[in-house]
Parts: structure tokens; sequence; C-alpha cells
């Protein structure tokens, strides 16, 4: 039981953080769009751009991983 609160927890926070980077992403997207400028000019670099690319795929792996880690641990 406590394995599969410990689990649900996870997921949700990966959630969460999944949520707000995608929504941050966003935004940047609109104000890039409104103004006229690029996203590397935002985030202060192609690395730092490339950095908010990364940050924003790792915590969607992480969301996958941890809800299937969740769902196997269901089925026990």
């Amino acid at each position: 039981m406590k394995r599969k609160l410990a689990t649900l927890l996870i997921f949700v926070g990966n959630l969460v953080i999944f949520i707000i980077s995608v929504n941050l992403f966003y935004q940047m997207g609109i104000y890039v769009d409104e103004h006229n400028t690029s996203a590397s000019v935002v985030c202060g670099g192609d690395f730092w751009l490339m950095a908010d690319w990364l940050r924003l795929v790792l915590s969607g792996f992480m969301t996958i991983l941890s809800g299937g880690m969740l769902l196997r641990s269901g089925k026990k």
C-alpha cells in the first residue's frame, strides 16, 4: 500500500511539472510571436533554449515512465 501511494505521488508530481513546463513553453511561444523575436533571445542563447527543450522532453519521459510504473504496480 505504501509503495502504491509513493508511486502515485511521484506520478502526480511529474505530471504537475510536465504541465507547468508545457504551459511555460507555450506562453514563451506566444510572447515570441507577438514581439517578433526568437526563442533563443528570450531564453538567453541557444544553449538555454536547448536546455528548455531537454527539460520538456525529460519531464514528459518521466511522466510516462512513472505512469507506467503506477499501472504496473496496480496489476500485482
